[in-house]
């Protein structure tokens, strides 16, 4: 096995090491395995998230470049939004990057007594002033980081905007203009450390003659390429991309709108994946070392005034099923280029998409209930389905401080807001994150309570719950598939494969894969991986006071009136699933669910 090395940054006094760790990388491999292991080496229980004692780990895994779709970077730190596990995925060229600069993970410790970005060569780190820099958006900072830098081809930048440095803790951060780290707050955390942004040059050379068995290497590589290309494993994000999931999930009464109040979007047709590749499409891009091209962007022409002369200017903005839920139906705005707008004005903030459009419906449904004034909200209306409501307020939510108490709660999440103004009915949010957009059945809502960082992707809930639709399972066969699905999913993590290509990358693959690169490994030790990356998951966020139960309690009463494709939900089967999942979970992982 080719040993990546681990790249130690202490911002306090702007110091750096570079070494190896053999027997982490053997018995982890990367990615999450590695990053919750570093994580809990280097970072003390119980400390501020905001605090320089807070740690961030970047890690890549072993298939990263040696094979397609293979093209995610983890990070994990603790999370000012939750509390608890910070864990978060982004593609773009940063895996490559690292790979090409023979790192395997990055850390980050204490932070910088000024503002600064950094570039890490193979060598080692300079750093750089980053107070030319403060406050302008992700995409600014990050081309004046290339312009600086050079080496076109052969670097990933990772930049955070203004809501990071104002330590909003649903701040994301971007890497390379068009991917995020965007959930459970990294782009506080990074700011918190005045770390405005970093790029990583790799222009090693990989010799495939020597670091992989070269013969087997090229028949499992054109093997998996055949089934990425070729088949329709992954056709339709290639076609278009996850947006592709918003009729389907409408036909299904499964599409979150007006704050999860309703399960049907009336206006779906002009939002959808469909409507958005024939009216708007510019281009698609791929990550690094990925032939799919799942990032589909599309063209907003805006007009602006420039004394009497009118001009137009087009801005390329990405978009996916996620974005369009969380800006669109949820918010009852059933105009694409509407939608297009306020993704771009949160990327310039560099804010996560899916936490403010979930704020904005809190927003909105307790103005309309009364719950919050005109005085609250500074004379501003927020109202469903109109767009420029929405576009009024997030440079407040942005700019808030304490003086501006509704805009300040806001900048906090819907958790914040539910304890300052009520509202907890309909304040949609689990275990602190706001959710992402499937309202498919008890599945995808357990799975956003049990999953390490309660992220739809954790487990496939609502996968799940759209293949029993017509093939009734148990719940404690429904249950286990939650588990078992996360335990592999921790598998892929540490590879690091991008879920879009779970289908693809199956267990008997991925075996093959990784002997093709001299890593022997057999399906009962990589479950057996998978399961203890979870044990360890799972006993960071107790450790840090996470409350299965307590998040259980702050359920909203929403979840157990709203119409799904199972029906509506009750609260007695979900006390049934709460009490088989911490029966198994203490089974499994030896530990307390409390």
């Amino acid at each position: 096995m080719l040993y990546p090395n681990i790249l130690e940054i202490n911002l306090s006094d702007l110091s750096f090491e570079i070494y190896e760790s053999e027997n982490l990388f053997d018995k982890y491999m990367g990615g999450i395995g590695v990053g919750i292991e570093l994580l809990n080496q280097h970072l003390q229980t119980g400390v501020d998230p905001l605090s320089p004692e807070n740690v961030v780990i970047f890690a890549i895994g072993p298939l990263n470049t040696y094979f397609p779709v293979a093209s995610k970077t983890c990070a994990v730190f603790k999370s000012p939004l939750t509390g608890n596990l910070g864990e978060s995925y982004a593609g773009g060229r940063l895996s490559t990057a690292m790979r090409f600069n023979n790192l395997g993970a990055l850390i980050l410790k204490g932070k910088s007594p000024e503002p600064i970005y950094f570039v890490s060569y193979e060598d080692g780190v300079q750093f750089f002033n980053a107070k030319p820099l403060m406050y302008m958006s992700p995409n600014t900072t990050g081309r004046i980081i290339r312009e600086k830098i050079g080496h076109p081809g052969n670097r990933s930048v990772v930049t955070i905007g203004p809501a990071g440095e104002r330590l909003i803790p649903y701040a994301c951060a971007t890497v390379d203009r068009t991917r995020h780290f965007g959930r459970t707050g990294l782009g506080a955390v990074l700011g918190s450390k005045n770390v405005k942004g970093f790029a990583i040059i790799g222009d090693q050379p990989i010799s495939l003659e020597s670091n992989t068995k070269y013969k087997q290497y090229r028949r499992v590589f054109r093997e998996i390429y055949k089934k990425t290309t070729e088949t329709n494993l992954m056709a339709k994000y290639h076609i278009l991309g996850t947006a592709a999931g918003i009729l389907p999930l409408n036909a299904l009464k499964s599409l979150p709108t007006r704050n999860f109040a309703e399960s049907y979007f009336e206006e779906a047709e002009n939002i959808s994946g469909e409507y958005f590749a024939s009216e708007l499409l510019g281009k698609r891009v791929a990550c690094g070392g990925c032939p799919i091209g799942c990032i589909h962007l599309a063209i907003l022409r805006e007009r602006w005034e420039k004394g009497t002369v009118a001009d137009i200017h087009s801005i390329a903005v990405s978009y996916d099923y996620e974005l369009i839920y969380a800006l669109g139906s949820n918010l009852k705005i059933g105009n694409a280029k509407d939608i297009l707008k306020l993704i771009e004005a949160i990327e310039k903030e560099g804010m996560d998409a899916i936490s403010i459009g979930v704020v904005f419906a809190w927003l909105a449904e307790a103005y309309e209930r009364n719950l919050i004034s005109p005085k609250d909200t500074e004379g501003e209306l927020i109202r469903f389905g109109r767009v420029d409501d929405f576009l009024s307020i997030i440079k407040k939510i942005s700019k808030a401080t304490e003086e501006s108490e509704l805009y300040y709660s806001a900048s906090k999440g819907v958790e914040e807001l539910v304890e300052k103004y009520g509202g907890n009915d309909f304040g949609i949010r689990v275990a602190k994150l706001e959710p992402a957009g499937y309202r498919t059945g008890y599945y995808a809502i357990m799975g956003f309570l049990i999953g390490g960082r309660h992220s739809h992707l954790d487990n496939a809930g609502y996968s799940l719950d759209q293949k029993i639709l017509n093939k009734p399972i148990t719940l404690e066969k429904g249950i286990n598939s939650l588990i078992n699905e996360e335990e592999w999913r921790n598998v892929l993590n540490s590879m690091v494969i991008c879920l879009f290509a779970r289908g693809v990358y199956d267990i008997n693959t991925t075996i093959q894969a990784l002997d093709s690169l001299k890593i022997n490994r057999t399906e009962e030790e990589l479950l057996k991986m998978g399961m203890e990356i979870q044990r360890k998951r799972l006993q960071f966020k107790y450790a840090e006071g996470f409350s299965l139960i307590e998040a259980y309690q702050r359920f909203p009463k929403r979840f157990t009136e709203m119409m799904t494709a199972h029906g509506f939900l009750e609260k007695e089967t979900f006390d049934k699933l709460l009490t088989i999942y911490s029966d198994e979970a203490e089974k499994r992982y030896t530990i307390k669910v409390a």
